[in-house]
């Protein structure tokens, strides 16, 4: 399961979103170091029927996890359509919760106004 299909699958069925990447993260942390490249190479395909969080959350994922495994983090991830105007919160997160959101969710996640807990892309 690549980044792409990812987003494929999620323009199918946006509510199985959360399933998409899950099944991506037990993916990349089953590869080997060249499949994991591979798995970015392809750009997320765009669609009006994701939320408008989700290729920027692809994207911010992407990179945190090149940074991570030191992988070089393909070029689409930079593009300025993979940034939100508004910030997006999960579960629509107020008050001590969004403060908490905001101090630790990952700089690959923030630059790109997008504020999910620290552990987000962990699978335990």
């Amino acid at each position: 399961m690549s980044i792409w299909d990812v987003s494929h699958l999620s323009a199918l069925d946006k509510r199985n979103f959360d399933l998409h990447v899950g099944n991506f993260l037990d993916t990349f942390y089953r590869s080997g170091p060249q499949e994991k490249k591979a798995l970015f190479a392809q750009e997320p395909g765009p669609s009006e029927r994701l939320d408008a969080y989700m290729l920027p959350f692809l994207a911010a994922m992407t990179h945190k996890l090149c940074n991570d495994y030191e992988i070089p983090c393909p070029s689409w991830v930079y593009k300025p359509k993979y940034k939100l105007q508004v910030p997006y919160f999960p579960l629509d997160a107020e008050g001590r919760l969004r403060d908490l959101l905001m101090e630790e969710s990952p700089p690959e996640f923030r630059e790109r106004n997008l504020f999910p807990s620290a552990n987000c892309l962990s699978r335990v």
